[in-house]
């Protein structure tokens, strides 16, 4: 039997998203406490029981209730955002036009929810969440444990990836500059979640690969940078216990050709370079469903890394088909089989979450819960 697992966010309650839309920071506050405790209660249940199912994930997350957006929360937590400015992301010409090709009512969505516009940075930022990160995690905890469930996480972004959706302007030097100086505030969030017993930390790195598909102006190459936002993980993280977090990096949960996403062949490398228990990948999505011949191409030169385990997406979010225990399992195996890896270090996953950002999702709720079910399902084949 596998563990299973899903990546992070989960769909809000009609109450959450009310109390997002007038909540300017992108976070839930003190108001709304009792409708985001419902609401982590009601997504961690969904994730022990998708569908009504007596078994499901073995480490389920809080489903992201109290945060409009992974990276949308932040400005909320910092120092140095304006309050009233904001500014859009310089993503490429060509992330767009793909965008509007494949999926022109999401193209119009992100237009008119205005979910690409976030607050200006006017001055170098300062972390001041820790209170509200430590309170986060001990409550996730606190409902984990009262609902059984095995093992939790909470996630938080990674430095780079909030180099794609904040531009550092004239506040930072250059690219580095902001990156690492992000790292060294980012490190107090993860820190806080982390003094919480009985918690994990996901750092959300969809830089590691998205930011090639969206064509981010860094004013370099991407695959130039890609081994400095590897290194930034590793500098926020150095200290903390590598078995309690994990990565997730992705190419970018919206439903499109994705013919800009980066060769995987040159990623891969530089993701085993994390110095994290566990990786959490997309490949379930007919676009990267093969990743585990490159992976294994690798592997047979290179070896795996000791202790390090890989959540593999075998569940595509950005598709309404639901699929089989069968195809579940066979997505599992094909990492599982090669033999430098092997079982006991392959979970089954979720390429992203489900609703990256509040009434985003790309499936219903109810295909989600069937999806979640035959991962279980699928993961328990074989027994």
């Amino acid at each position: 039997m596998f563990e299973t697992t899903m990546t992070g966010s989960f769909y809000r309650t009609p109450e959450i998203e009310e109390l997002l839309k007038k909540a300017p920071a992108g976070e839930v506050g003190v108001e709304g406490q009792k409708e985001v405790g419902a609401a982590e209660r009601l997504a961690i249940s969904d994730q022990l029981h998708p569908n009504g199912a007596k078994a499901g994930l073995t480490w389920v997350s809080n489903g992201e209730q109290r945060k409009s957006g992974y990276t949308t929360y932040i400005p909320n937590r910092f120092t140095g955002f304006s309050a009233k400015e904001r500014v859009s992301q310089n993503f490429s010409p060509e992330f767009y036009s793909e965008l509007v090709e494949a999926n022109p009512f999401l193209a119009k969505a992100l237009q008119d929810a205005k979910t690409l516009d976030l607050p200006k940075i006017e001055s170098r930022l300062s972390y001041k969440g820790e209170a509200n990160a430590r309170k986060e995690a001990q409550e996730a905890v606190k409902i984990a444990r009262e609902l059984g469930a095995k093992r939790i996480f909470v996630p938080a972004p990674s430095p780079g990836v909030l180099t794609v959706f904040y531009q550092h302007g004239k506040s930072y030097k250059d690219h580095d500059d902001f990156l690492f100086s992000l790292a060294k505030e980012m490190t107090k969030e993860y820190r806080a979640i982390l003094s919480v017993d009985g918690v994990d930390l996901q750092i959300d790195s969809p830089d590691l690969a998205m930011a090639k598909s969206l064509g981010v102006d860094w004013a370099r190459d991407f695959f130039s940078v890609l081994p400095s936002h590897v290194k930034a993980i590793n500098e926020s993280i150095a200290g903390l216990p590598q078995n309690r977090i994990r990565v997730h990096y992705c190419y970018g949960n919206y439903p499109a050709a994705h013919m800009t996403d980066p060769d995987y062949s040159k990623v891969l490398p530089e993701i085993l370079k994390l110095k994290v228990g566990t990786i959490v990948g997309e490949m379930a999505n007919p676009r990267h469903a093969g990743d585990p011949l490159i992976i294994a191409k690798h592997v047979r030169e290179y070896g795996w890394p000791k202790h390090m385990k890989f959540a593999a997406g075998v569940i595509d979010v950005k598709s309404p088909f639901v699929e089989t225990p069968e195809t579940v399992n066979i997505k599992l195996h094909n990492l599982a089989d090669i033999d430098e890896i092997g079982p006991e270090n392959v979970i089954g996953g979720t390429d992203c979450g489900f609703e990256t950002f509040a009434g985003l999702g790309s499936v219903p709720k109810s295909i989600a819960l069937k999806k979640l079910e035959s991962l279980a399902r699928g993961a328990a084949l074989g027994e």
